[in-house]
Order: C-alpha cells, then sequence, then structure tokens
C-alpha cells in the first residue's frame, strides 16, 4: 500500500477529515522520511506503524487540543509531532528546534520540499535560543527527556496562556501534574498537558 493509501485507512478509523491538499502533503512528509531514513536514523518505524504514530497521532492530538498561535517543537528530529500539527492548521508560525546536524538538514528539506513557509528550523538547543522564540503560545516534546531543567527554561518564555504537549510512552511518569492527560486511542500513546 501507499502511504496515501495507508494515511486514508488510519484517518477513517480515527474519524479525522483531512483536505486532499493535507493529505497529499503528508503522504509526501512520509515518503521523504523513509527516504532519508535510508541514510539518516530518524525513525524505527515503518509503514502502517510510522504513518499511524508519526502522522496520525498528532493529528488526532491537534483534533483534541485545537491549538493554534506560536508552535516551539522541542527536539524536532523527524518532524513530528510539528509537521503534521502544522499541516492540520491553526499555527500562524512553527519552530522545529534541533541540535544534530543531519536531523536539522532533514527538517530543512522537509520545510523545503513541503513549501511550508512558516516554519523554521533552528539548530540549536531550547536553552541557548528560547528568548529568540517569543512568543510562544504551544510547546510540544515527544521522544526528548521532560526534566526540570527544561521546565525551568521553558517557565523562563512561558506566559500564563503557555501549553506543553508532552507526548510519551504510557509507562512514563510526569515530572509535573499536568493540567490534563489522555491517551491517544488503538496505540495507548500518553499525552501530558501542562500549563507554565
Amino acid at each position: 500500500m501507499s502511504h496515501i493509501e495507508v494515511l486514508e485507512s488510519e484517518l477513517r478509523i480515527f474519524e479525522i477529515d483531512l483536505a486532499s491538499e493535507q493529505k497529499l502533503l503528508l503522504a509526501r512528509y512520509c515518503e521523504e522520511l523513509v527516504r532519508w531514513n535510508q541514510k539518516i536514523n530518524l525513525t524505527a518505524l515503518s509503514g502502517p506503524d510510522l504513518v499511524r504514530r508519526l502522522i496520525i497521532e498528532p493529528l488526532w492530538i491537534g483534533h483534541q487540543l485545537k491549538p493554534e498561535g506560536v508552535l516551539v517543537d522541542i527536539g524536532s528530529g523527524n518532524g513530528s509531532p510539528a509537521i503534521p500539527l502544522h499541516v492540520l492548521g491553526g499555527f500562524s508560525k512553527t519552530h522545529l528546534v534541533e541540535v544534530r546536524v543531519r536531523r536539522g538538514a532533514f527538517l530543512r528539506h522537509i520545510v523545503t520540499t513541503l513549501k511550508l513557509s512558516s516554519v523554521i528550523v533552528h539548530r540549536a538547543t531550547f536553552e541557548s535560543i528560547a528568548s529568540e522564540l517569543l512568543p510562544v503560545h504551544w510547546i510540544t516534546l515527544q521522544g526528548v527527556a521532560f526534566t526540570e531543567e527544561l521546565l525551568n527554561t521553558i517557565r523562563t518564555v512561558g506566559t500564563t496562556t503557555t501549553n506543553v504537549v508532552w507526548i510519551s510512552s504510557p509507562y512514563r511518569r510526569s515530572p509535573e501534574s499536568p493540567v490534563r492527560t489522555f491517551q491517544v486511542p488503538f496505540t495507548g500513546t500518553k499525552v501530558f498537558l501542562f500549563r507554565v
């Protein structure tokens, strides 16, 4: 099955409606991710699991939270959850923060390929550029350790309306009490929502 076929099947299962243009962008993202993954390690996932975990889960989370404004994705790596969330809509600007050179190159490539003009790639640590990203309305983390140090840096740029979304395995514990916790259906992925 092609990525677009898997994507459409998964969208039906999760009851998510997307425009044709959005589906095509996300299928292209999957194709580029698979192609680049042959050269650099972006994900261990493949096939339907790749589509479900890296595309559908962020879309489902986006439908639950209805985010808008400015998004900062810390440790962007392979672009998920930020790329699917940005394609879903609602963000006026998205910052992808990735310290690793080769992953940063992939992110710049995908932003250019998908013509995502309001997505900016930063090859840096979040701590070193946090103050340059203001204002910040939403912060996402996936595959990143949510440490006390990182939380303290987030607090320096966050406001009372800044939302932090930590996407994690079902067995992880939160370093702080979340405002809301929920699980993605079928996968069990845990989502913690914080306000700073």
